[in-house]
């Protein structure tokens, strides 16, 4: 399938766009309409169309959702380099956000991209006895029920799309969160009775970034929990562990490291492999790298990671803080968030060969910390870019064996599964990350709690965080927390160029437009383009 990642829908002549866009009926030369294209389809066509599917979920993960995901939490800084740079990141993370928010719509247009992606698939060849075919419709059906358990968990009662829409069908209207869920579960389940395992541990890499049968039913049991169904949540974790087939990665360096890769804790990930390193093929990795790496021109870069990016998105001091005072100097924790004066002492973590350490501009979306999980390291990146292209190889995991045993750990706490395996499992979390064991089984503890653990486990990885924290009924609390404590959300710090390592200098912008977090702040809305397209079907969420 490698081959083919890069072989849009478009370039096959097939008009892949949005669910709502009519074809106006006109034959076009070297086009194939899409009915004949789907009845003449080879393994080489199938292939195409799947490949197809998997560069949405990639398009998803560009921005503006994995910003949106990392800024509405407070665990980082929103926006750019002032208030008035990347305004509809500044309103996510202030939340101020309105139904005509950039992001928000962006969020939207490309999830549902995806789902029509799948859709082609999945209805094309539902009733298709070729092997290759029904693995390619088995795929669809988990990509799909991937995007749309997100945008159940972002927008709350979004229509659900789970065929290739007709023209009266493109002004359809909320659906409730049952059917949105039982719709989920139910692709889920029915892909993961198709596809196949990996062949054993270490197989990873012969399947690539596909969807297997086991990151199914991790996904079908992610969905039960985020419903509250710990019985059956519990249950289908039990299947994972019990394959077999996943252990956690020997440390935590190499999470988001091009060492990652297929490992045995990844149970699906973003295939970095499996794109080229045209020019094409670099421009989504190049948004994603640019936004969250660290700014050569604000602070000197040691010799391990790649100075290409834009500083945006960096660590807040309340995560930070917090993370070191729960971790320690912890594999963990050295590994996701530095002090200034450790990402800067030549020789601790970093190695200073070709810049003496220190700031060179004010560095802005900083009070003296470091993100430093997800940065692009040099022994990462696309060989032969250039100095000002950021970029790396290592693939991005979606969900990790980590995950799997942590759920179970909450399953059991809740009163589902066996509480002795529960703990057992949060050790096996713990103990990788270089922190003491848990002595009982607990939700809430702040020490050794299965809520602190998946915060600072999974810091900055897909949306894992924000969706905790809005199925424990905690986001509201939490952000007035982090504004109470340390006014994230309303001011933006810049640590200034004075500042030396054990003397850290700050100046600190207040934002004007910040909201008080409130309970509608629990959903985003629903974009005013589609509400608008829906002619009263979609009605919109509270208070939007």
């Amino acid at each position: 399938m490698k081959r083919y990642i890069y072989v849009f829908i478009a370039l096959l002549g097939l008009t892949l766009t949005a669910c709502n866009q009519s074809v106006l009926d006109i034959p076009q030369k070297s086009v194939d309409d899409m009915e004949t294209y789907i009845a003449n389809a080879t393994e080489v066509e199938v292939n195409k169309l799947t490949a197809s599917m998997y560069y949405g979920i990639r398009n998803v993960y560009n921005i503006p959702w994995f910003l949106v995901t990392n800024e509405i939490t407070g665990e980082n800084w929103t926006g750019g380099s002032d208030s008035t740079d990347q305004p509809p990141h500044i309103k996510i993370g202030n939340l101020a956000i309105s139904a005509d928010n950039s992001a928000v719509s962006g969020i939207w247009n490309n999830f549902y991209n995806m789902i029509y992606r799948c859709c082609i698939v999945t209805d094309g060849f539902a009733e298709a006895t070729e092997g290759y075919k029904q693995r390619a419709v088995a795929e669809g059906k988990a990509l799909r029920a991937w995007a749309y358990m997100n945008l159940v968990m972002m927008y709350g009662t979004p229509p659900l799309v789970d065929h290739v829409l007709l023209p009266e069908e493109y002004t359809s209207g909320n659906t409730d969160r049952a059917t949105a869920w039982a719709a989920i579960e139910k692709d889920f389940t029915e892909a993961a009775a198709v596809l196949p395992s990996k062949s054993g541990k270490g197989g990873q890499k012969a399947i690539g970034g596909r969807m297997t049968k086991e990151a199914c039913i991790g996904f079908l049991a992610k969905a039960q929990l985020y419903q509250g169904k710990y019985a059956e949540a519990s249950a289908n974790l039990k299947k994972v562990i019990d394959s077999n087939l996943y252990e956690l990665a020997p440390s935590f360096d190499y999470i988001l490291r091009m060492k990652g890769d297929y490992c045995n804790e990844y149970l699906f990930e973003i295939d970095e492999d499996a794109f080229d390193t045209t020019t094409a093929g670099q421009a989504i990795r190049t948004d994603y790298h640019r936004y969250n790496g660290l700014r050569p021109e604000l602070i000197k870069h040691p010799d391990e990671l790649w100075a290409s990016s834009w500083g945006f998105i960096n660590v807040t001091d309340g995560f930070a803080a917090e993370m070191i005072e729960h971790d320690g100097a912890s594999d963990r924790r050295i590994n996701s968030v530095l002090t200034f004066d450790e990402f800067a002492t030549d020789g601790l973590y970093f190695h200073y060969t070709k810049n003496t350490p220190g700031i060179n501009l004010n560095w802005f979306s900083s009070a003296g910390y470091a993100r430093v999980k997800g940065l692009i390291y040099v022994a990462d990146k696309v060989p032969g870019t250039s100095a000002t292209h950021a970029s790396s190889l290592a693939n991005i995991p979606i969900l990790r064996y980590a995950d799997i045993l942590l759920m179970y750990a909450e399953c059991a706490a809740n009163g589902a599964g066996d509480k002795a395996l529960g703990l057992q499992y949060l050790n096996l979390v713990r103990a990788r990350a270089g922190i003491d064991p848990a002595p009982s089984l607990s939700m809430d503890d702040a020490k050794y709690g299965i809520k602190a653990e998946r915060r600072y486990e999974f810091y900055f990885e897909t949306a894992e965080r924000w969706y905790d924290l809005l199925r424990w009924g905690d986001f509201v609390s939490e952000r007035q927390r982090l504004l109470t404590k340390y006014d994230i959300g309303h001011s933006i710090p810049s640590m200034t160029i004075e500042s030396t390592i054990g003397n850290w200098k700050f100046t600190r912008e207040t934002f004007s437009d910040g909201e008080k977090p409130d309970a509608h702040h629990t959903l985003l809305p629903f974009p005013e383009t589609a509400v608008t397209a829906s002619e009263g079907n979609l009605v919109q969420n509270d208070r939007y």
